[in-house]
């Protein structure tokens, strides 16, 4: 279940529902739906249309992508070897909040409001 990305996706200029998936995820957990987002193609019944790309990563190792390039990963079917996966997202000083339908459920701030500054105690600013 390595993480694998449609290379130049972000470029597309569209914004796709994201999807939880895997047989133990709750569908209702996560994201909510947007119905402006398009619906993510169906890239593993049409892999040969799509150029996906991957590496090999050792511990220690880290990935780092646009937040719009289309990413996925299988689940994890072995017994012998834990995957451990952590996020961090890294925007610019200039960004602002958006509450708009679509977006993680943990990525909500209940204290910011569209057009805020990010800079707050779940966003902090690192470098400016």
């Amino acid at each position: 279940g390595r993480l694998e990305f449609i290379s130049g996706s972000h470029l597309w200029n569209s914004f796709y529902q994201p999807e939880a998936f895997g047989e133990t995820v709750d569908p209702s957990e996560g994201y909510e739906k947007n119905p402006n987002y398009e619906k993510i193609p169906d890239i593993d019944a049409n892999r040969g249309d799509f150029d996906i790309i991957s590496f090999d990563l050792k511990p220690g190792d880290v990935y780092v992508f646009h937040g719009l390039t289309v990413h996925g990963s299988g689940g994890n079917f072995t017994n012998s070897r834990r995957r451990r996966g952590y996020s961090v997202r890294y925007t610019g000083d200039d960004v602002t909040y958006s509450a708009r339908l679509g977006t993680h459920k943990d990525l909500r701030n209940h204290n910011l409001h569209d057009g805020d500054p990010l800079d707050s105690n779940q966003y902090p600013l690192i470098f400016s």
